[in-house]
Parts: C-alpha cells; structure tokens; sequence
C-alpha cells in the first residue's frame, strides 16, 4: 500500500518559524514534523510515499533524500503552482497504484493506521475519513454522520452559528484510486472545501473513522509549543532517536553537559550540543543540535532550534528560538515569544510576551521589543537618534507604531494637555499623522491639527498657543522611503534626552494611560499661522534695507511645505521672488520631485539666466536651507556657517558666543576669533544645539546640513529666516554673495561611515581612546582628535550599526590620507574583537 504525503503548504500559520525553513522540516521533539509521519507510517507497513512539494521544495528533499534510512521508499512530486491538497494528489496519479493513504504535514498523532485501513476494507466506500473530536470546531472541516458512520454533511471552518456538530476532519484519510477522477485538472482544489462536500451532496459513499487516539494539528506557534510538550509528556507515541539517559530525559549523540548544571526532566538536549555549568534547563525544554547554553542561563519551556547561542545568565521562558540565533547575555525572552531563524537579541535586551521577529533582525542592547518586528533590520533601544524618529514609512513607521507612540507622548504629557501636529506635503506623512493624532487622542490629549505646515512654523505655534507639546512629521527630501518623527516641549524646542527616555519608557514598558470614553481627547483646527509667523519675524529684520537692496531670488520649495509660507515672507521683504516647485494639491506630491543634484543643477541655472544675487532650496519641511551664489556656484555648508556666523556677530555686536555641533568646520573658529568671539562646540542632533544657544546666549547657532537659528526670532532652526539674515548681511556690507565666500578660508571636509556590529561599539570607543593617547581631543560627542592642520572626529551613529568619520584638512589630499588611516584603524580593532 502506498502514502501519499502534502508536504506543499507554505506554513504561514507557523511564521516566522516558517520564512526559511518549509513546514516538513519543522523540528518536534527535536526532529521534524515530517519525519514522525514517516516513522509512523513505517510501524504500520506502509513504506512507498509518495511526497507533493511545493514551498521550499529543494530543502525537504535534500533532507530525506530518497528514504533509506527510514526504512522506506520516497518518490517525489513537484508543483509548480499551487494546486490546493486534492489537486497536489491529483498531480502525483500516475505514481499512485491502487489504495493509498493521504495526511497532511501539519498533524501530530499516533493513529492505529492498521485498523483504519482495516475498517475502510471492510466498509469499502471510496473514501474513509479519519474524524476526531475539538472544543473549537470552526477551526477545521466539520462533519454529520448518520446511524452507519457515514458522512452525510460536510463543511470546512463554519462560523459559530453554522456549525452543527463536534465532530471534525482529522485531515487523514483512506482512498481507492477511482476518486482521481472527481478531482479536476490544472487549478487549486481542497479535499475540505471542494471534493468531500461534493460527495457529500451527491451522496457517494464518504465514510468516518473515528478515532480516539492522540492527534494535535500544529498549524499556529501556541499549538506548535504544546507538540513539544505533550511529545515530552508521553501524551503521544512517537520515536525519538535520541539515547534516553533517565526517565523523561534524551540527550543526543556528541553533546557535553557540565556536571554542575541543572536539567530538569522532561526534557531534550539536541546532538552536539554544550551545556554549560550553572546552567538550568527546566522542565518541557527542547534544546536543538549544535546549540549552547552560556553559564547561569535558564531555559524553562522553551523550544530552541539548532545551531543557536543561550549567552550567559540569559532567560527563557515558553517561547520558540530559531535556528542560528544569538541570545545575548542576560537577555529574557518571554512567554509565547517566537524567535525567527538568525536573529541577534543584544545583551539584556527584553522580548515581551507574544512577540513575533522575522528572520535575520537584530535586537540592540538593553533594547525591549514590545511589537513585532517583521521590517527593518534592527530593533533598537531606544526611538529617539540625534534627529528625531526615523523609519521606513509603512514597514518600521506604521500606523500602529504610530498610534502607539502618539499614545505614549500623550501619556507623557497627561490628560487635558494641548499639542499641536502637523506635517509636509507627502500623503504617507497624512496617513501617520492621523494614526499618531488618535494615539493622542486615545489618552485624552487635545490636538490642535494645523495640517501642512513648515516646521517652524509648527515649533512656532507651540508657543503661540502655550501648548504643552508638539510634533511634526515630514519625509526627508534625501529619501523618500523614509519618514522622520520630531517631538517638541512647550517652548517648540525638541525633548532633551531625559523628557525623550520618559516617552520610550512608557511606549516600551507599554505604561500607556487610556482615558475614560468621555475624556477622549478633542480635534481642533486653528487658523492664522502664516500671518502670526510673518507678524513675529519681521519684527526681527531690517526691513527696510532688504526692500531697497532690490534682491532679486530665485527659492525651490520642493512642493514642501515652504510653498505655503517662503514666496509670501519673503515678498513681505520687498525683495523680488522667483519660485520653483511650489505646488500644493489635494494628492501632493502628483508628479515626481527631483533629486537632490538634478534640483541644484536647474536652480544654479535658474539663478544665472535669470541674473539673480540668490538661489535657496530648502527640505520638505523649510527648517534647513541650501544656498547658490549668483555665479550658480552652490555654497557649502560649512561656508554657510561661516557667513551667518559673521553676520550675527556684525549685526549684534562682537565678542558674543557662536554655536556649532563637534562636526562644523574650523572654518567658524577662523572667522569667530576674528570678532573676538567665542565658539561653543555642541554634539550633533536638533536639541543639543538649540539647547547650548539658549544656554550659552549665543547669537547664532549652526550645523553644516544647512540647520541655522537665530534665537532673536526664535530659538529653533528656520531656513525661510535664514534666507532672509543673508539677504541683510548682504545688503549691509554691499557685497555679493561670491565675494563674501571668497573670503571665507578653504577647508577640505570629508565624511564617510564604516559597519560595525552593535555589540563592540563600546569597546571600539574605548580602545580609540586608547590610541589617542599623547594627542589632543575631546569626548564632547564620540572622539575629536586634533591634528596637525587638521582634526578628525569618530563617532558611533545614534541610528544605525555603523561608526561615523569625519576629517577636516587644509589640503585635500590630507584630509583623505586621515579618512584612511583612522579607517584602517577602526578596522584593525574590529578584526581584534572578533579573533576574540
């Protein structure tokens, strides 16, 4: 008699177990799934299957091979689409001959196959079901017989109203060959939906066996876990091919286990595998081949596939590792939990109850995961980078995260407080928007909805409106994929450090503070920014010089939400506007915005045909600023620094305080010193600047990505003022804006950005530091090593696995000579760590 085996399914009830590794393979009791239908169709005579591939098809065949050592024959048919189960076993005619048994991969179960063959011969229908009992039967086919045993009714997965009986398909089942014929050719065709009740309502001859003998379908992760448990139990006979060293306890061929751990009965520990002393394997543990177990690690419940490393002191409890994982020291992994195929979970990092992670993420230290994570690569410890929360919009930064994290600021700020949001011109920034404004809301937070508007603008109103908080949402103009978050405090500046740990607590430890249905927050729509914003600045500029300079501009909103503001602001200034790409519709944007060089490349040329003094183009949300001189020569960041620093200091008298990240060039140190200056040097990112400006009472702050405040108008970055405090500067001194460059000194400036795994940034910091020795530096963010006619600064990036490098050089050439060596060195010390 032959078995013909479905092994086709992509198992997306399992994931993400099932992402790399096709359901057959799937490791119970510590082999797989498969491989017990295998064996329990051997102890029944049954040795020519014939096995229906589908997903993953290569895998399963390069593991069973051709059955030999199994005892039994394996034949193998291909789908090349999917065909449903009865169309797979349709496929596979003509290697079938005679009577022949189908089951399902899905199904633990150790059923007499003898005797119901047996009763199958004796009743001779076309087809005999096997049938069991479940307490949720809308799950499965379910089943009516009459008198004699035969099904007279038959429907797959009813809903609660519908179904009509206990009883359901137990997904294996007796057939003579005849009933090929029912099954059409070529499309999809299920045994449970399509084929039986069809037989059913023909009345053909459909019998039920019933059967009172163990059987679980595994088909979601908790029903996978239980196998394993009831495998361990003893509920299920099945044979493991592991040495049984003690009741309840198989250890594999190869492995070593300390003799001062503890393992608790019942339990399994794979071939080859290193348990180490102090460790604690608890009760119903499945430890796959190849695996270790770190010193003072706790495994209780837990199913870890081959290959994968328990660090020292980590926990696991009633969760599903992966194969090829690393589970760091004293990390926990928490009840329900599943773990994908090759993640990285970095040292004491927390996974909470439930979560599922796709194959190949990486955890950062200390990081809690309390959301699944299927996109990106890395999970990190916190949400905040210099710059705000950065994601991939609608894969890291959904709706959901968003309405979580709108949920948590709320939190944060309590019921009854007032936040304004607001956002660029993009519709993904629309659809988060709307899912952060009902976190929000869900917390009794009122939120003052000012739809598209510039960032300043928003930071701005926060202070009009003495609301307690902000938040703003744009795509950057550099990528398009990504979305970035900012939150704002009541003065409209970014969270400090301390205020962003407070919101990441409560949206990671999930502290969220719902209100009552009647405290639900409100939805207000205020009007009237433009002209308070341009009532507010203008106060701050010399208007009547900018009128009769007679300037002549040329600005590119990149359909950004400068469109709104920047053509009117600078009109207002009596200068002569020239705008591009300032379109705002109901679906903006409808045509495809240029690229960072193709949008320079036409605004220089716009500013030389049109015999302009200035070209701008801002971001999609106008608080940075790109200048081109009226040559058509773009000015570089730096310069720009430069020439705003000096402005400042002419208008509001020398010897005042200039500040600037670690990163900008000596290029601001030069021509600050020649005022009699002084220089603040801040770490990188939005709030550390704005914070020493304040602080400092500094007269201007800037950063070279073309960020720039003037904290007379008000304490934040605002390109549409910036453009305005050149145009001044300008008229002041009656110079153009090539002329003023020309008398900034050249610099050559360099930045580039080298991989290195999470975990051994510290230590890369540390022997950097180490090296430095002698030298001269700061540790004001990362390392800043001074040298001669030059410095670089090294710094581990906030956002991704990656160290930054920075140089700075009086002539190229040595600038790229530093880019090289420091390089080189980061390299020489990662190659040290992991040579161990």
């Amino acid at each position: 008699m032959q078995a013909v085996i479905l092994a086709g399914g992509a198992g997306t009830r399992l994931r993400p177990l099932t992402v790399n590794t096709p359901k057959p393979l799937v490791p119970v009791g510590d082999i797989p799934i498969m491989e017990h239908m295998i064996r329990l169709l051997r102890r029944h005579g049954i040795k020519d299957i014939i096995i229906c591939l589908g997903y993953l098809s290569e895998k399963i065949e390069q593991y069973f091979g051709e059955g030999s050592r199994y005892g039994v024959k394996l034949t193998y048919s291909y789908e090349k689409t999917p065909l449903g189960p009865a169309g797979a076993v349709r496929h596979a005619r003509e290697l079938i001959s005679g009577r022949f048994i189908v089951a399902s991969t899905d199904l633990l179960t150790d059923i007499n196959l003898s005797n119901f063959v047996a009763e199958h011969q004796r009743r001779g229908p076309i087809a005999s079901i096997a049938l069991t009992r479940s307490v949720s039967p809308t799950a499965f086919g379910i089943v009516f017989l009459n008198d004699d045993g035969y099904i007279t009714r038959f429907l797959e997965k009813p809903t609660w109203g519908e179904v009509f009986s206990d009883i359901i398909n137990a997904g294996i089942y007796v057939l003579e060959p005849e009933i090929l014929d029912l099954i059409p050719e070529g499309g999809e065709y299920d045994f449970s939906k399509d084929l039986f009740p069809k037989m059913a309502s023909e009345n053909k001859e459909l019998f039920g066996y019933t059967i009172d003998s163990y059987w679980l379908d595994i088909g979601t992760p908790q029903k996978y876990l239980e196998a394993n448990y009831d495998i361990l139990k003893g509920s299920v006979k099945v044979e493991l091919p592991h040495k049984k060293v003690k009741d309840g306890l198989w250890i594999g061929e190869g492995a070593k286990v300390d003799d001062d751990c503890e393992i608790y009965p019942p339990a399994i520990i794979g071939d080859s595998c290193r348990i180490s002393r102090g460790a604690v394997i608890d009760r119903f543990s499945v430890i796959g081949p190849g695996c270790y177990v770190g010193e003072g690690a706790r495994i209780s419940r837990s199913v870890v596939w081959s290959n994968t490393s328990i660090h020292k002191s980590a926990l696991l409890r009633s969760c599903v590792i992966g194969a090829r994982c690393e589970v760091g020291e004293k990390s926990t992994v928490l009840d329900g939990a599943i773990i994908g195929d090759d993640c990285i979970l970095g040292p004491e990092s927390l996974v909470q109850e439930n979560i599922l992670i796709w194959p190949d993420k990486v955890v950062q230290k200390n990081a809690i995961v309390n959301m699944n994570i299927k996109w990106g690569v890395t999970w990190k410890k916190s949400l905040f980078g210099d710059y705000g929360i950065t994601g991939v919009a609608n894969l890291e930064i959904t709706p959901e995260f968003a309405t979580k994290l709108g949920a948590a600021f709320g939190t944060y700020l309590g019921e009854g407080s007032k936040v304004i949001v607001g956002r660029d011109t993009y519709l993904v920034s629309r659809m988060i928007k709307r899912a952060l404004v009902a976190g929000l809301q869900s917390t009794g937070v009122n939120v003052y909805n000012v739809r598209v508007l510039p960032t300043p603008l928003i930071e701005e109103a926060v202070r009009t409106y003495n609301a307690e908080g902000g938040v703003s949402l744009t795509v950057p103009r550099e990528n398009e994929n990504l979305i970035n978050i900012r939150m704002f405090d009541s003065e409209g500046i970014d969270l400090n450090e301390s205020e962003e740990k407070k919101v990441e607590d409560i949206f990671f430890k999930e502290a969220l503070k719902r209100s009552q249905p009647v405290g639900v927050g409100d939805i207000l729509y205020p009007t009237r920014f433009v002209e308070s914003y341009l009532e507010n600045s203008l106060n701050y500029l010399d208007t009547k010089l900018l009128s009769s300079s007679k300037k002549r501009i040329i600005i590119d909103c990149a359909d950004g939400s400068s469109s709104i503001v920047a053509p009117v602001f600078l009109r207002e200034l009596g200068l002569e506007v020239v705008t591009l790409n300032a379109y705002l519709g109901d679906s903006v944007p409808k045509r495809a915005i240029p690229s960072a060089p193709d949008s320079l490349f036409t605004l220089s040329k716009t500013v030389k045909a049109l015999d302009a003094d200035l070209g701008a183009t801002f971001d999609s949300d106008a608080d940075r600023v790109l200048f081109i001189d009226e040559k058509g020569e773009v000015v570089s960041g730096d310069t720009s620094v430069a020439l705003l620093a000096q402005a400042a200091l002419t208008e509001y008298g020398k010897e005042n305080k200039i500040a600037v990240p670690v990163s900008t060039s000596q290029i601001v140190d030069i021509i600050v010193s020649e005022f009699n200056g002084k220089i603040i040097r801040t770490k990188l990112g939005l709030r550390p600047l704005a914070e020493a400006v304040i602080r400092h009472k500094a007269v201007f702050g800037g950063e070279e990505t073309g960020g720039f405040i003037f904290p007379k108008v008000h304490p934040f970055r605002d390109g549409v003022v910036s453009i305005a405090k050149l145009l001044e500067f300008l008229a002041r001194t009656k110079q153009t804006l090539s002329e003023k460059t020309k008398e900034i000194p050249r610099f050559y400036t360099f930045r580039e950005s080298i991989p290195t795994p999470l975990q051994h940034r510290g230590l890369i910091m540390r022997r950097l530091l180490e090296n430095a020795e002698g030298e001269t530096f700061d540790t004001i963010d990362g390392i800043k090593i001074y040298l001669d006619k030059g410095w670089v600064l090294i710094r581990p990036s906030s956002d991704a696995p990656v160290f930054e490098i920075f140089v700075e050089s009086q002539t190229e050439l040595k600038a790229l000579e530093f880019i090289k060596t420091y390089k080189k060195e980061i390299q020489e010390i990662l190659s040290e760590i992991e040579k161990g």
